[in-house]
């Protein structure tokens, strides 16, 4: 039936040119010939046709006209006419392929396909009709006008978007990547994107350097996807996202691993398109505001913030350098001179040159040689205040951290060997460890070389170095070497959380203290459980030791059971106060006995009254508060040690110095029981406590963090105290309300500039927990922000596109760290708040991905045709998740129904491009391809016909 319905159109095509019908005619009688509703394409009309167009000398004008018609009116498709258009190759008949070519160069404006799933077929055409193009040059170069005119078609399909992009779907099409695979020694077996790249090096070989088709040829021989990339959100240097993340990373996680802050920097650096060198830059300069903003105050951040400068960046950059090379460094410091304030004003601040400090750490890693190092020092003008050639003064932050390098590396030799033969010398080296801020530093370099874990796993065996004798005895030695040692362990699990420092299944004193009786507000304890504990018999022993002012334990007495016991002392005196069977003055006199010596006794008494204070009614709470308050008074030893302090000591320099070691010791050791207990207060949100950080506050939490926020905007980066705030913000009031109170401040920026900043700040703030605040922003912030009529409508540019580039940001921040994340994982990456989500099987991913497709489910459900803000929104988020694609952004992309793209595309056709529709796709998977094709045509069509009505207007004015 089709051979004869061919014959047929064979047979009309003679008759039409013996008879010189019209065009018209032509299409009139042609259509008695083709079944209804059936294409040309399926009896060969194109290759009928054009068979008769080159049947001479010369082109047959008459016959290229009835295939024009018949496109104009698609009885024939254009993949055919290409295709067939490619099988001419009489290349000694140059009038004929001159003919050809201007017949291609009126049709090329006009190429698509009109849905009837030829989209890949098309795609291979283009591929075809180049790739005799280029046959056509290299047979004929000799012929100027046919060189000439190739040249101008060539031009015009490597200009066209559609046409690069439909020859990208070849080259990635499945025919294609099933023959990459065959012998390339047998040309037959190539595919044709292999053929046109053969022909390609042909012709090159052939032409002059000087032939203006190389230029052209070379786009062909190498044409990808990247020749159509998306413009890059481009940033104004310094931005503000890395120090405001770093801000919220060290101070929610002082002990994150290296290689997780290296991770997390990698994502980031995806994101927003940045170089090694700009990274580099940022990463410093951002370190350094934290610096500056914390170096007046005697906060532990810091240490943590001075350690992770000259002890962690060298690091990162090194990571990242190998796998590129070092000259990223030396333009992140050329970078980082441009910021000479802020050096100024560190430098004067420490009365040292950080620069200098920060080139001798690079220089150590070979980051930096010499000359390098002298040229960046020759650059930088140092203020008046520090110009000088002696050596930075032993005080400054490289020097206290080297030193606590090197005390803690002494500690953990010194930790490692047998505690019973250098009890004296492990006392005497804890006693400097409380000395200044050399605790404070030696955790923070601890953290930052994390070693945390390997310093606690070494004090807790010199712990029970008493706790394994028989009874107490008189040994001070013991003893102290305990209570150093339990302050320092609750100092530390307090910070960093036990689960990060501790084994799950320790047996020691301590961490058995610290599961049953430490309180803290992930952890807290019922007053009836610390009760559950006691041994009547002992409880009354303590009692009365403690009453007649006595703080030295009787022989008999196991410092497991002063410890355990500690919380119903508490209990017995505070009901006895609370009775009238006792007085203020017995109350002081009991517990200035308890902290007469040892600061593990008012801890454990202090870890009853926190949590009495939880569950107490508001009548009850006065005298709890008061034995808290009268615990944190200053011991009376302490006291008489300060007294002394104003006489002049006598006697033995060494004993002297050793007395004097003590005393600070136990100052600095008194201090950090302090400050245990006071963060007790606020773990458990005592009445008396009016710290922000808890918000125990008459001001709103609202309140709170519009501050933070402004501060930080108008700044132009994020303080340690709003820092903090955010992550108790987020353990007070949750995710959900932490993302709705940043998505409001957002959307209250007018400006650009301003909005970026916000954009980059919002980003930062939700690093507090990335993964729930992107969930929580998927599943219910926007949808209550798009689809409540009283707030859809306040939606608009250009806060519409910035909500769109935070949403692309966290969705795909929160996918790169699920999908990557390792089974290893240091415990303080996993958040330890937020417990009211329900627990099931379901992984956070699908969470993830399951929130982002009910968003767009919701979308399409409520389209009702028109253009809404919510159609923008959508579509400004699609084109954000294609213009920040990073790596793994398929996971994503592969996710979005394709009738929502195909949907957007027929409502708002004019703000898609065709570069866009190429980076959504997959072009690797078939379905990927697929679609893409039929988009490309749909929005070529779209322009085509906007093209025609342009036309038509044009037209109609003339003949006015």
């Amino acid at each position: 039936m089709a051979s004869k319905t061919t014959s047929s159109l064979t047979a009309l095509l003679l008759r039409a040119w013996r008879e010189r019908w019209t065009d018209l005619q032509w299409g009139i009688n042609v259509k008695t010939v083709l079944p209804r509703g059936v294409s040309g394409d399926v009896y060969n009309l194109a290759d009928c046709i054009i068979d008769q167009v080159v049947v001479g000398a010369g082109a047959n004008q008459l016959a290229l006209s009835y295939l024009r018609h018949s496109l104009s009116a698609q009885l024939i498709s254009h993949a055919a006419v290409l295709r067939r258009l490619s099988k001419y190759e009489q290349y000694n008949n140059t009038h004929c392929f001159a003919s050809l070519l201007e017949f291609l160069e009126d049709m090329l404006p006009g190429v698509t396909c009109f849905g009837k799933s030829e989209e890949i077929e098309l795609a291979r055409s283009i591929v075809v009709i180049t790739t005799w193009l280029l046959n056509i040059l290299y047979h004929c170069r000799d012929v100027k006008t046919l060189t000439q005119k190739i040249n101008q078609l060539l031009k015009r399909i490597l200009s066209d978007d559609f046409y690069v992009s439909m020859m990208c779907l070849a080259k990635h099409s499945e025919d294609s990547i099933r023959k990459s695979e065959i012998d390339k020694s047998d040309a037959s077996q190539l595919s044709e994107f292999q053929k046109m790249q053969r022909i390609c090096t042909e012709v090159i070989s052939v032409l002059s350097e000087n032939d203006t088709s190389i230029h052209h040829i070379v786009k062909l021989e190498n044409i990808d996807m990247h020749m159509l990339s998306l413009s890059v959100h481009s940033e104004r240097l310094p931005g503000f996202l890395i120090q405001s993340w770093l801000q919220v990373q060290l101070v929610g996680h002082p002990g994150a691993d290296t290689s997780a802050i290296i991770y997390k920097l990698h994502i980031l650096q995806r994101l927003k398109g940045f170089s090694d060198s700009r990274l580099f830059a940022e990463l410093i300069r951002g370190s350094l505001i934290s610096l500056f903003d914390v170096s007046e105050t005697r906060c532990p951040h810091a240490s943590h913030i001075g350690a992770f400068i000259f002890m962690n960046i060298p690091h990162i950059f090194q990571e990242f350098s190998e796998k590129s090379d070092t000259s990223s460094v030396t333009e992140a410091l050329d970078l980082l001179l441009q910021h000479s304030q802020l050096l100024d004003a560190i430098d004067v601040n420490g009365s040292c040159s950080i620069l200098t400090n920060i080139l001798e750490e690079l220089a150590k890693v070979r980051l930096i040689n010499e000359e390098q190092a002298k040229r960046f020092l020759e650059k930088r003008n140092l203020p008046p205040s520090v110009k000088s050639d002696k050596p930075p003064p032993p005080s400054s932050m490289q020097s206290i951290i080297r030193c606590a390098q090197s005390s803690l590396s002494g500690i953990l030799k010194t930790l490692s060997s047998d505690y019973h033969k250098i009890l004296d010398v492990t006392l005497g080296m804890l006693h400097k460890v409380f000395m200044g801020i050399s605790f404070e530093v030696i955790l923070a370099v601890a953290c930052s070389s994390g070693q945390l874990k390997a310093l606690v796993s070494r004090l807790i065996p010199f712990s029970e170095c008493y706790n394994n004798r028989d009874s107490l005895g008189q040994d001070d030695s013991r003893m102290q070497l305990f209570d150093l040692i339990f302050v320092m362990l609750i100092a530390i699990v307090q910070n960093y959380g036990a689960s990060t420092v501790l084994e799950l299944d320790g047996d020691s004193l301590i961490e058995q203290w610290i599961s049953s009786c430490l309180v803290d507000s992930y952890n807290p304890k019922s007053p009836t459980q610390l009760l559950a504990m006691s041994n009547p018999a002992i409880v009354e022993a303590l009692i009365q030791q403690f009453n007649s002012g006595d703080s030295d334990f009787k022989p008999n007495m196991q410092l497991r059971d002063i410890i355990f016991n500690m919380p119903a002392v508490m209990h017995e005196v505070l009901v006895a106060w609370e009775q009238g069977a006792l007085i203020a003055s017995d109350v002081k006199r009991i517990l200035d006995a308890v902290k007469e010596k040892t600061c593990c006794l008012p801890i454990a008494g202090a870890t009853y009254l926190c949590s009495y204070l939880r569950s107490a009614s508001p009548d009850s709470v006065l005298k709890p508060m008061n034995m808290i308050q009268q615990l944190l008074a200053c011991p009376a030893a302490l006291e008489e040690e300060n007294e002394e302090d104003q006489e002049e000591d006598e006697g033995d320099e060494s004993q002297i110095a050793q007395k004097n070691v003590r005393k600070k010791s136990l100052r600095g050791r008194w201090q950090l029981t302090c400050d245990i207990i006071r963060k007790m207060q606020k773990d458990i949100q005592a009445p008396s406590t009016k710290s922000c950080e808890n918000l125990v506050s008459r001001s709103p939490a609202t309140e709170w963090f519009h501050n933070a926020w402004g501060r930080a905007i108008s700044r132009g980066w994020l303080d340690y105290n709003s820092t903090k705030i955010l992550h108790c913000l987020l353990s007070t009031a949750g995710p959900r309300w932490l993302v709705n109170a940043t998505i409001q401040e957002l959307l209250k920026l007018r400006f650009r500039d301003q909005l970026q900043r916000g954009v980059d700040l919002a980003l930062a703030i939700l690093h507090v927990n990335i993964v729930a605040c992107t969930t929580e922003l998927l599943s219910h912030i926007l949808p209550q922000l798009l689809y409540v009529d009283v707030q859809s409508y306040t939606l608009m540019e250009p806060q519409l596109s910035s909500l769109a580039y935070l949403t692309t940001y966290c969705l795909y921040t929160s996918w790169d760290m699920l999908s990557e994340e390792k089974d290893d994982e240091p415990p303080m990456k996993r958040p330890r708040f937020d417990n009211s989500e329900p627990q099931d099987s379901e992984t956070p991913s699908r969470k993830l991905i399951d929130s982002l497709l009910q968003l767009l489910a919701m979308y399409e459900k409520m389209q009702e045709g028109g253009v809404t803000p919510q159609t923008h929104f959508i579509f400004e988020l699609i084109k954000t998740l294609v213009e920040v694609k990073i790596p793994s952004a398929n996971g994503i992309l592969s996710h979005i129904p394709a009738s929502l793209i195909s949907d957007l595309l027929k409502t708002v056709p004019e703000i898609f491009s065709y570069r866009m529709l190429l980076h959504f796709h997959d072009v690797q998977i078939a379905a990927g391809r697929t679609n893409m094709g039929k988009d490309l045509c749909i929005l070529r069509n779209y322009h085509l016909r906007n093209a025609c009505i342009a036309g038509s207007g044009t037209k109609a004015k003339v003949i006015e």
